[in-house]
């Protein structure tokens, strides 16, 4: 690999959002993420994107997200992740530093591979420090509440057994700049905001921005409809198979604001590891989009697969009507299925619907 180059693997949650918040940050700066992720399940940056990032996260708060943002002293996000004093520090020398990190064989990261400020760049940022620096180094390779303000105990109360974080365990330099950017992959709906999780950043990356764009349909989806709508249309426009171990650990992390304690609750949602399998076929995927019917897609979110031979059942039995002229009562059964009633619609329909339902059955092997 390139001395220049950083690669990135998938860890917890925490760092996952992070990264890919890091890497919101870069594509506002035109940064090209795909060729950054392009290679496979990792991230592979250029030293340089590093002092890119910081300089531009205040901006992009500002531009985008049309707010103040700070690290330093007592801000919303991370209280006194810096100090106020600290501010040109660490833009000035810190930064700078951050971008030679190296992996440490005498130090540990519980998140990645470990990347550290070598030693020769800590003496001289111990120079132009003014305060104690071993405490200041210290904040930066331990987990603790600089980097996860508001969340409180909800990190390690709620274990995923795959994505579980501990608050003592030891992280690197990186890391705890990482964690600074991680509120930026959330995205907010009408059930709390919610990340996209896998053990893929390509796969983390394509899922976030598919669920941003079912969003803008409507954003009052259910977070069962943004995470089936996002791994659909993965599989219609990526066209690629995932293993069965990366489809189980596939699942959406939840943040919401409880008021009355003034913290962050983490939850996390996945669906069944069946429903997953179906929405990630290519095949079924397509027949689906096909469709473009809701309420078709509801009953496969819901795993209420046989419900698909009774709809087909009313869509012959309305496409006969049609034909006849018969008008199409307001409680005829075919509306619990289809808006849409017109009849070269409803005849497409009546040949993809038994297609949908054979690919399902064969999919789960009933």
């Amino acid at each position: 690999m390139n001395q220049n180059k950083i690669i990135l693997y998938p860890s917890n949650w925490l760092y996952n959002s992070g990264v890919v918040g890091f890497l919101r940050v870069l594509e506002y700066k035109k940064f090209k993420i795909e060729e950054l992720i392009s290679l496979g399940k990792s991230v592979i940056l250029d030293r340089c994107a590093i002092k890119e990032s910081y300089c531009r996260i205040f901006e992009y708060h500002e531009n985008i997200l049309k707010e103040k943002f700070a690290i330093w002293g007592k801000n919303k996000r991370y209280p006194n992740y810096i100090q106020t004093g600290q501010k040109d520090f660490f833009k000035n020398h810190y930064i700078p530093a951050l971008q030679k990190v190296e992996k440490n064989k005498d130090k540990k990261c519980s998140w990645c591979e470990g990347y550290f400020i070598p030693q020769n760049e800590l003496v001289e940022l111990k120079k132009a420090f003014n305060g104690d620096f071993s405490n200041f180094m210290e904040q930066r390779e331990k987990f603790q509440g600089i980097h996860f303000a508001g969340l409180g105990a909800a990190i390690t109360e709620i274990p995923n057994s795959f994505w579980n974080l501990n608050n003592s365990t030891p992280i690197c330099h990186l890391c705890s700049y990482f964690v600074i950017f991680n509120h930026l992959a959330f995205i907010k709906t009408s059930e709390g905001e919610i990340f996209i999780n896998a053990p893929d950043f390509k796969l983390i990356w394509d899922l976030n921005k598919f669920a941003e764009e079912v969003l803008q349909k409507s954003k009052e989806y259910e977070i069962r409809k943004i995470f089936g709508s996002s791994l659909l249309q993965w599989a219609i426009k990526r066209r690629a198979l995932l293993g069965a171990w990366t489809m189980m650990n596939i699942e959406v992390v939840v943040k919401k604001w409880h008021k009355e304690e003034k913290r962050w609750i983490i939850d996390y949602f996945d669906l069944p590891e069946e429903r997953t399998k179906i929405l990630l076929d290519n095949k079924i995927a397509n027949l689906i989009e096909r469709i473009d019917e809701e309420r078709i897609f509801d009953l496969i979110l819901t795993g209420k697969f046989s419900e698909l031979e009774k709809a087909n059942y009313f869509v012959l039995k309305t496409i006969l009507k049609l034909k006849n002229s018969e008008k199409i009562s307001e409680n005829d059964p075919i509306r619990k299925y289809f808006k849409k009633l017109d009849l070269i619609y409803l005849q497409k329909i009546s040949n993809i619907l038994p297609q949908l339902y054979i690919k399902i059955l064969e999919k789960i092997r009933r």
